[in-house]
């Protein structure tokens, strides 16, 4: 296996076609469906079904091209450290962020990192707490804001700081509840919570535990941060979640918080980075930028 052939496996699956890749990377099509061929040879899997207009991945060709995306990644970053400095750091660097996080931090991140560092090539992407550090350990992902980070964690840890979790109701349901609630009074409500594993989910179930001695009553398991919002906001349920993750909805009339007391519920928000590439120029850098922008923030 070749990494040519990884580079023409990835052009097909962008284009959509072998002529299409072709043309993009200017290379002739009978070369890149010879490479194809050999790398399916050589795996002993076949990669595309051959459509008659385009191709199509199999689970095979899938599982490649996570490996080969990852592969090409860390070669091109190794190319990237010999011309790279703090003065003008240059690389690809993966940030991840929690999809609890509002989008416009990862909007002023991204117009930050661009501003400030044009040689950086910064891709984002988002998805539940508990995903995400298993792709900051994996290195799949450079760096990740998440929440409660385990205390065992091999990768290197930059707290962000605290923020408060509210009751997250529709604005109809909020003009039946007092000023603050208390976990007691959340206990029987038919909440909408992350499913297990996710960091969220375990701190809300800790927390019941240890202060109301019962397990939450828990309706719907959804790992997606913005289908919860659209459930509670739907009247299907109720959720915790942060201030900050639900602004644009409560600024719309689509949600409404109340503050939880006696406790309250908090969690740390962090900045966690995988430890190979943690002295990395670039990653140094898009560190700095997401700890000026979030640490703003708070």
């Amino acid at each position: 296996m070749t990494l040519t052939q990884l580079r023409y496996f990835l052009a097909v699956i962008r284009c959509g076609s072998i002529s299409g890749a072709a043309t993009q990377i200017h290379v002739a099509q009978p070369a890149i469906s010879q490479r194809l061929r050999q790398l399916e040879q050589e795996l002993g899997q076949v990669l595309f079904n051959r459509l008659p207009r385009g191709i199509e991945l199999t689970p095979a060709g899938h599982h490649l091209k996570a490996h080969a995306l990852e592969i090409l990644r860390r070669v091109d970053s190794v190319q990237d450290d010999f011309k790279s400095s703090d003065v003008n750091p240059i690389g690809r660097v993966t940030l991840a962020m929690s999809t609890a996080v509002n989008t416009k931090f990862c909007v002023e991140v991204l117009e930050q990192a661009a501003r400030s560092y044009p040689n950086i090539k910064l891709t984002l992407t988002e998805h539940m707490s508990g995903t995400l550090l298993e792709w900051a350990e994996s290195g799949r992902v450079d760096l990740a804001v998440v929440y409660d980070v385990p205390g065992n964690t091999p990768l290197a840890v930059h707290s962000l700081g605290k923020e408060d979790l509210y009751l997250v109701t529709d604005p109809a349901f909020k003009q039946r509840l007092p000023e603050t609630v208390s976990l007691a009074d959340i206990a029987d409500l038919g909440l909408i919570l992350p499913a297990f594993p996710q960091t969220l989910r375990l701190m809300i179930e800790r927390t019941f535990a240890e202060h109301v001695g019962r397990a939450p009553n828990v309706m719907l398991d959804v790992d997606s941060t913005y289908a919860i919002k659209k459930l509670v906001s739907a009247g299907k349920g109720q959720s915790i979640l942060s201030a900050h993750s639900v602004g644009d909805e409560i600024k719309h009339g689509e949600l409404a918080i109340t503050p939880i007391a006696n406790p309250s519920v908090s969690r740390t928000i962090n900045l966690v980075t995988y430890r190979p590439r943690a002295n990395d120029a670039a990653v140094r850098a898009v560190h700095r930028v997401v700890e000026a922008v979030l640490g703003a923030s708070g």
